[in-house]
């Protein structure tokens, strides 16, 4: 039992000091030096050891131990603790808008499960990214051609030299415009932005795919692991640079809008928490419940199905003019990420 307590007492001290610590830096360097991103972007792993922490002091009866780790079990109570408090949603007069977004992953073989989730939902509005053109997903989703009449594709040449990608929007109700707007982002020199009519009002929609934090640091000794070359080549300038055209880009849309895709960042990075979140509205913070995980799905790397996701990096935002009724995310189809599903209307 003593061993038990030394070893307890000196974890509690870890946390108590540690967490500070990382709060300091999270606030100082924000994402501005790439361990530190990464960490940010990966912030929920600090807080994944405290339960079984806890437990441990429980066992060893330590009172030190118990004090040392209530300030960082209250942070994640608030961090993590307050998304799982139910949403009072607004109820609008007229009928929603229903969006759905989904990276489909190039090398998902099993689209048939997206043509179902989508028969299921009925989404007005599909974007989808990572398309493989002429592969055999395009061919199922042709599928969708009679239900979504209106559609509109762009080439993601960010991906040219590791395949041939696009992004797709469909829609239920016609385009009142339909064209690639340039923008000039590193990688990434157009959006694809259309336009709909909604409850009377034109509202634009941008379909959207960012790159990857994955940097050009060698690695070869590591080999291909996605995961070694994110938590050791973590890099997101450029990510962030094309960001930064896309709300350069949005401060000068004249329409609502509706903006959605794979932004391949973390909802607890500082990139999200100042630049995202205070300029566009989230769906689902507004009218989600719980944490809203969307990547990365375990069965898609062969891991235990019962493994829960850990990153939000998938999202529907919108302009002010627009409200969240309803907001969810989806179960797997196949791909690495999980669908997202908004019901928007028109904010009184």
């Amino acid at each position: 039992m003593g061993c038990l307590r030394r070893l307890v007492d000196g974890l509690s001290l870890v946390y108590l000091l540690g967490i500070p610590l990382y709060w300091l830096l999270r606030w100082s360097v924000r994402d501005a030096w790439w361990p530190v991103a990464l960490l940010n972007s990966f912030a929920i792993f600090l807080f994944i050891p405290l339960p079984l922490v806890l437990l441990l002091s429980l066992l060893a009866r330590s009172g030190l131990a118990l004090r040392r780790l209530l300030p960082p079990l209250l942070v994640a109570l608030i961090w993590f603790g307050i998304p799982l408090l139910p949403k009072n949603n607004p109820i609008p007069d007229e009928p929603v808008l229903r969006v759905m977004t989904l990276n489909i992953l190039r090398l998902n073989f099993a689209p048939e499960r997206i043509l179902a989730y989508v028969e299921q939902v009925q989404p007005d509005i599909v974007f989808l990214q990572e398309i493989e053109r002429g592969s055999t997903q395009q061919t199922t989703l042709l599928a969708l051609n009679e239900a979504y009449p209106y559609q509109a594709e762009l080439a993601d040449e960010m991906r040219l030299q590791h395949y041939t990608a696009i992004n797709l929007t469909l829609s239920r109700r016609p385009f009142l415009a339909a064209q690639p707007v340039a923008i000039n982002a590193p990688g990434m020199p157009y959006l694809s932005r259309q336009v709909i009519e909604y409850d009377g009002q034109p509202i634009a929609l941008y379909n959207i795919h960012l790159v990857a934090p994955v940097g050009s640091r060698p690695l070869t000794q590591w080999g291909e692991n996605y995961f070694v070359r994110v938590f050791l080549g973590f890099d997101d300038r450029q990510r962030n640079q094309q960001l930064e055209a896309l709300l350069a880009h949005l401060q000068h849309e004249t329409l609502p809008y509706i903006v959605a895709g794979d932004f391949n960042t973390s909802d607890t990075s500082m990139t999200y928490t100042t630049r995202l979140a205070p300029h566009l509205h989230d769906s689902f913070r507004q009218a989600g419940q719980g944490l809203g995980m969307t990547w990365p799905v375990a069965e898609t790397f062969g891991w235990a199905a019962f493994l829960p996701s850990f990153i939000r990096m998938d999202y529907i935002f919108h302009s002010p003019e627009l409200m969240t009724v309803a907001a969810s995310v989806g179960d797997a189809v196949g791909s690495d990420h999980r669908p997202v599903l908004a019901d928007l209307a028109m904010n009184d």
